[in-house]
């Protein structure tokens, strides 16, 4: 059987890193021609969703968009207020805690997580990646791998500014884990990504990796 042009992507991808360090797992492919955001939390991420049309204000308020699912990343899912068919963390062990942690109120009014997600054991499905460039290109890929022809990157900017719910003032170390190289280029993991396993199907709504897709795409 030959490859989907999803797995070919990756694979070319993650060739350059000596191939994958074992098989896509079985859920990889399942959601093809749909549409999905990959939330982080970066004190954007309400901004970026609400210029995606994801904000909703009948009753308490919610975040949805007609044929598209979610994906939060990391800490965000505890305060999530819609319905999250996909969590991913780098870090396995602490998404048992985030999930646990999720408000009471919204685990009665919206539903999920349906499925978790990491490149290291604990978590429903386990993914071939090496967490290179951050939990959320992680998660981007991990979108990838699903089959999703559109994906949105939101509340990921990949700046110092706050996440977390962090004061305005608290500052973070994004540009250190994700460099620019010497001359200016994008980290060298996501300029990877975008050249070689995004093809075409991916958006930011802020931040670095806004700049650096469509200097790419």
């Amino acid at each position: 059987m030959g490859l989907n042009e999803f797995e070919m992507g990756l694979r070319e991808l993650f060739g350059t890193y000596g191939g994958f360090m074992f098989p896509l797992p079985d859920i990889a492919g399942k959601y093809k021609g749909k549409s999905l955001a990959v939330c982080g939390d970066a004190s954007c991420i309400w901004d970026d969703l609400e210029a995606l049309g994801c904000k909703k204000t009948h009753r308490r308020g919610s975040i949805e968009k007609d044929g598209w699912d979610f994906m939060t990343v990391n800490k965000l899912g505890e305060v999530f207020p819609g319905n999250i068919e996909h969590w991913y963390s780098n870090e396995a062990q602490h998404m048992k805690k985030f999930i646990e942690a999720r408000r009471v109120e919204y685990k009665y009014e919206f539903h999920g997580p349906n499925h978790t997600h990491s490149c290291n054991k604990g978590a429903k499905w386990h993914w071939p990646w090496g967490g290179h460039g951050t939990s959320g290109l992680s998660a981007v890929l991990t979108g990838i791998g699903l089959g999703y022809d559109r994906i949105a990157i939101c509340g990921i900017p990949l700046d110092d500014g706050p996440h977390n719910g962090e004061p305005p003032w608290r500052k973070c170390n994004f540009k250190r884990e994700a460099p620019d190289d010497k001359d200016g280029n994008p980290d060298l993991h996501w300029r990877k990504a975008i050249q070689l396993g995004f093809d075409g199907k991916v958006i930011a709504l802020s931040g670095r990796p806004k700049e650096w897709i469509d200097r790419y795409s």
